[in-house]
């Protein structure tokens, strides 16, 4: 006689008592969690606060920034055909209004729709009264430039438009401020963008993506500083902090185990990849984070992504709370480009040599003096991480560039994948 052990009826009256007691006790869990959410009182509520950061820019503060990235896109060499360059020489004599138009959504939200020109470019925009900014994609075919965002081209309700339906010399602007690993760039080959927003500094629009560096209008007197970092360095008994949630980068984790092992200072990690994480769950730029960060003298600023000039706000946020980053990413020179000099400790400087990191940590540790030395910029600069005040910036950035447009510039991304794909390893 035959038997199948699966269509027994023993088997499946146990399984459904089974599963109807597997429901019962989920959903009498899921009340009695509930119920804690809305009488037990968080106790660290407070620290999870997030701290309000109102910060501005002046345009004229930028200077040294603005001549590094008119170097790089004068001197820029495209070789492998991502993006056809053709200077002009016919001066733009126009001082009719430029109409930009947001086609897209930014992560599903309609971007400055209501908001004010010096609130969209800043008042000290220089060509602010020139621009106009429109969310109403309708206007597409009078737009001087069109920006489309990368992640919501996709979910557009309107679909993208024809060129023949816009103007002859308007500027279709992509904006994506993401890595290659995240957004694939092969599916935006075909539109041929004229310019990008991006944290790439041969983007045509690219300063304060995620920080910047404005040079201070009355310098820190020497009293001034000299308190201020016997205060931080005494009251910082600790050594590296790292905050990490994307487990994804084992090259960064690696670098972190070989760093704690290496060295007697106290190094710690937060987060899924390193540590039970809910114990020390804190939200971004929350009284929480600033607690531990005001402890540590470093802070591990590792990238997930090492992308040419792909440098984020791990790296500007270690400024601001006062700690010394220790950056893994892209090369030292694109670091460079974006901070001060003896600001930070580049990995790649000790030729994967962690021991060495280590024993150097050592030594600022226990050296006033060297210490010092990786916070000397701050008595000239003050480091800017304002969402707001960045996003003034941006746009100031790209009304000055259409302002500033030559009849007959031409520019276009031939494949725009490669571009973003230059320098990743």
């Amino acid at each position: 006689m035959s038997f199948s052990y699966h269509k027994s009826p023993i088997r499946l009256w146990w399984r459904r008592q089974q599963l109807y007691r597997y429901r019962r006790i989920s959903f009498i869990w899921f009340i009695f969690v509930f119920i804690c959410i809305l009488i037990v009182p968080n106790p660290f509520s407070a620290e999870y606060s997030r701290i309000a950061i109102n910060q501005d820019i002046q345009w004229n503060s930028i200077n040294e920034t603005l001549q590094i990235k008119e170097q790089i896109l004068q001197n820029e060499i495209i070789s492998d055909n991502s993006k056809v360059v053709k200077r002009g020489i016919i001066e733009e004599q126009s001082t009719s209004r430029i109409l930009i138009v947001l086609f897209t959504t930014i992560f599903r939200d309609k971007k400055f729709c209501s908001f004010s020109i010096e609130r969209i470019f800043g008042k000290t925009c220089p060509s602010k009264n020139r621009c106009q900014w429109s969310c109403d994609h309708e206007k597409f075919r009078e737009a001087d430039a069109l920006i489309f965002h990368a992640y919501d081209i996709p979910l557009s309700r309107a679909p993208m438009p024809n060129r023949s339906e816009t103007k002859p010399n308007s500027v279709w602007i992509l904006w994506s401020d993401e890595p290659p690993t995240i957004i694939n760039y092969a599916l935006l080959k075909s539109y041929h963008f004229n310019w990008t927003i991006s944290y790439k500094l041969n983007s045509e629009v690219s300063i304060g993506s995620y920080g910047l560096f404005s040079r201070r209008i009355h310098p820190l007197s020497d009293n001034t500083y000299q308190d201020w970092i016997e205060k931080e360095y005494y009251n910082r008994t600790n050594g590296a902090l790292w905050f990490v949630s994307n487990c994804h980068s084992k090259k960064r984790l690696e670098i972190f185990y070989k760093l704690k092992y290496a060295s007697n200072l106290l190094n710690e990690g937060y987060g899924r990849c390193v540590d039970y994480y809910p114990v020390h769950l804190c939200s971004s730029f929350s009284q929480c984070e600033y607690n531990y960060m005001s402890k540590f003298k470093f802070y591990l600023s590792f990238e997930s992504n090492t992308c040419r000039d792909y440098i984020t706000e791990k790296f500007y946020k270690a400024f601001y709370y006062g700690v010394i980053p220790i950056v893994y990413g892209p090369n030292r020179n694109d670091y460079e480009r974006l901070a001060p000099k003896n600001s930070f400790i580049h990995i790649d400087d000790f030729h994967d040599d962690i021991d060495k990191l280590a024993d150097y940590m050592k030594e600022i540790h226990s050296n006033l003096t060297l210490f010092s030395m990786y916070h000397q910029w701050r008595k000239n600069y003050e480091i800017i991480i304002d969402g707001k005040a960045l996003e003034r910036i941006r746009m100031c950035e790209l009304c000055q560039r259409l302002s500033n447009l030559r009849k007959d510039d031409m520019i276009y991304y031939e494949n725009i994948e490669n571009f973003y794909n230059d320098g990743c390893r």
